[in-house]
């Protein structure tokens, strides 16, 4: 385990969303059940969510468009 406190208040910004500049993880445990999330301090998480994001919309446009 990393010597990082991933439990710590001042790292989960409204107690859902991972944000820690000094923690080089980009995937964590989450703070509340089974899984993991991304510490958004990162800019690669900012590229993950942006993929993960552009699937859909794409699906919006092309439908609308077509």
């Amino acid at each position: 385990m990393d010597d990082f406190n991933r439990q710590n208040d001042e790292f989960w910004k409204w107690g859902i969303l991972y944000y820690n500049p000094n923690d080089p993880s980009i995937w964590v445990d989450k703070r509340f059940g089974i899984g993991w999330t991304l510490n958004f301090a990162h800019k690669e998480s900012l590229v993950i969510i942006g993929m993960i994001l552009a699937i859909p919309i794409a699906f919006l446009v092309f439908t609308v468009l077509g």
